[in-house]
This record gives structure tokens, C-alpha cells and sequence, in this order.
């Protein structure tokens, strides 16, 4: 039985037993509810008690699924911010080596700017020059 089908006979059913329901209640209002008919007053509470307490047994399962899957779509947009910054920081850290490299091509082609010995000694003035000219490093 699909879907469509399986709601249409269980909404069949709820109108069904709502219609006896305002009956037999109409009955027992007026005092002329009989034995069978109250029989069939209390199966019918009962029928829908059981309903809504499977209706509120499965509402409550849809209700712990969307959690889940809010906790899950949470976790999924801290983790695309951390790999967004993450992103950001490797192309300021590439940004920064290649301008770190211009730097160090600009002093090797003026070669008297240099008065250094030792190629740690370039690496230090080209690491501080970096830091000293670097629009980005002082935002």
C-alpha cells in the first residue's frame, strides 16, 4: 500500500471514529447511551487515545531527527568558517612569501643596498623589511 493510500484510510478511519464519537457522546449527554453503545464509547476513547499517544511517539522521534540534523548542519558551517579562515591565512602567508621574495629580487638586483655576510643575515633584514613595508602585515 503506498503512502497516499495508507493516509487516506487512516484519515478515513479518524472521521469515522470522530463521527461515532459526537454521537455516542450526543447519546450519553441526552442520558440514552445503552450498554453496547457505551461499550463502543469506550473503545473508541481508546482507539484514540492510543492514536495521539503514537502520533505524540513519533512527533517526538521527528523532533529528535531534526536536532540531530541541526547539530549536524551547525557542525558543518563551524567547519566551513574554520576552513574559510584557514584558506584565508594560506593565501595571506603566500601573499606575504611572495612579497618576501619581490623584496629579496629587488636587493639582489641593487647589490650595494646589501651589506650583509652571511645569507642568514639576508634572510633576517629580508624577514624585517618584510614586516616593516608590508601593507597586509600592518592592517
Amino acid at each position: 500500500m503506498s503512502r497516499r493510500n495508507a493516509r487516506a484510510e487512516r484519515d478515513a478511519l479518524l472521521a469515522a471514529r470522530r463521527e461515532s464519537l459526537a454521537v455516542l457522546l450526543s447519546r450519553a449527554e441526552r442520558g440514552v447511551l445503552t450498554r453496547p453503545e457505551a461499550a463502543l464509547l469506550r473503545a473508541t476513547i481508546d482507539a484514540e487515545i492510543s492514536e495521539g499517544d503514537r502520533a505524540r511517539r513519533e512527533a517526538g522521534g521527528q523532533q529528535a531527527a531534526v536536532r540531530r540534523e541541526q547539530q549536524r548542519v551547525a557542525a558543518a558551517e563551524a567547519a566551513i568558517v574554520e576552513a574559510e579562515q584557514r584558506a584565508e591565512a594560506a593565501e595571506q602567508a603566500l601573499a606575504d612569501h611572495r612579497y618576501r621574495d619581490h623584496l629579496a629580487e629587488e636587493l639582489l638586483d641593487r647589490p650595494e643596498l646589501l651589506a650583509v655576510d652571511q645569507p642568514a643575515d639576508l634572510d633576517r633584514l629580508l624577514d624585517h623589511v618584510a614586516e616593516q613595508l608590508n601593507p597586509t602585515a600592518q592592517q
